[in-house]
């Protein structure tokens, strides 16, 4: 593996004392000295991550103006140098790649992937394929749109259903294992009354298993982290990782012999959905066979200290403050914003 420490980028003090940042967020503090807020009843840590984030990035000596709104970003981006956005989803369809599709057309670097490496992360579908054409293992899944016939799926449960697009765990509840068809096309037909187009996948019982991946001329793919629920199956709930519910602990992995082939794994996974900022990869671990099953690829996760990027960066020795600027430096790189010799 690529020694990480080696290889984050910095920012040079010019860059850092010029450089003009949009923060949007959904939950970005309305003032500078705005005191970091508490569990929220309806976001949970929300609040309080992008509280954390943006206090980091000031931290660093950014110049960094917050905005909470997608209009108020469309107004006012021309005003910067760069958007990093955290803003990852809206009420209306294919909310997930507004931000980096508006950056695009006004020439203004953004944090995360361009729009059609965005658009296949936050297909879980075309995800799957993808992973299953590189050898990744995968549990047998299927799709059901709008337009769609609802019958069985050709494999046997139970089943775990969830929408097909976007992330976070939206919508994802114990109730989204279901044992037989009938309550499983109840699922469906209430996704699908939402709006949201829905995949169904084989329930494995184990426990989650995320990797974090840093951008760079090679990504460095930080150490695997280990995510156990006592929920059923060992499946993470959108209210578990909104901290609004207990019952799910994060701790780092220890089988040495199995973290090394998912992180090579991963390390090729990464070279198929460049270019990119950051990203992490999920799997399920089977817990009869120790097989590590994809789940799924996200851009835009969670940069928390609480979360698995900044925990498994800690384990490794790394501060958020390094990561965020390393995220910073290298994607003002990677979009020709700066020059390789910011490159440290």
């Amino acid at each position: 593996m690529v020694d990480i420490e080696q290889s984050l980028l910095r920012l040079t003090p010019e860059q850092k004392s010029t450089l003009k940042v949009l923060f949007l967020a959904r939950q970005a503090p309305l003032a500078v000295d705005a005191v970091a807020p508490g569990l929220d009843e309806k976001v949970g840590v929300e609040p309080r991550y992008n509280h954390e984030l943006y206090t980091t990035l000031r931290e660093l000596g950014i110049n960094c103006t917050p905005c909470r709104s997608l209009d108020e970003f469309v107004a006012q981006a021309t005003n910067f140098d760069y958007v990093f956005t955290i803003y990852n989803r809206s009420d209306f369809r294919n909310s997930e790649i507004f931000v980096s599709s508006h950056c695009e057309k006004m020439g203004i670097p953004y944090l995360g992937a361009p729009p059609n490496v965005r658009g296949l992360a936050e297909d879980k579908s075309f995800a799957k394929h993808l992973a299953k054409s590189i050898g990744l293992a995968t549990s047998e899944w299927t799709t059901y749109g709008m337009h769609d016939e609802l019958a069985a799926p050709n494999f046997a449960g139970p089943y775990f259903v969830k929408p097909r697009f976007g992330a976070a765990s939206d919508e994802v509840s114990i109730e989204s294992i279901q044992g037989d068809w009938p309550g499983l096309k109840s699922r469906i037909v209430d996704l699908l009354g939402k709006g949201k187009e829905a995949i169904v996948e084989r329930c494995i019982d184990g426990t989650d298993l995320t990797v974090p991946v840093l951008g760079g001329v090679r990504p460095m793919v930080l150490p695997v982290m280990e995510e156990i629920s006592d929920l059923p199956a060992g499946i993470s709930t959108f209210r578990q990782k909104r901290q609004l519910d207990k019952g799910r602990v994060r701790r780092v992995f220890e089988d040495s012999e199995l973290e090394k082939q998912i992180r090579a794994s991963v390390q090729n996974l990464s070279s198929y959905v460049r270019p990119f900022d950051y990203i992490r990869a999920d799997f399920h671990l089977d817990k009869k066979t120790r097989e590590p099953v994809f789940l799924e690829f996200n851009i835009g996760c969670n940069l928390g200290s609480h979360a698995a990027i900044m925990q498994s960066a800690q384990h490794q020795g790394i501060d958020r403050h390094c990561v965020i600027e390393h995220l910073l430096a290298y994607s003002l790189w990677r979009q020709r914003r700066t020059t390789p010799g910011a490159m440290q």
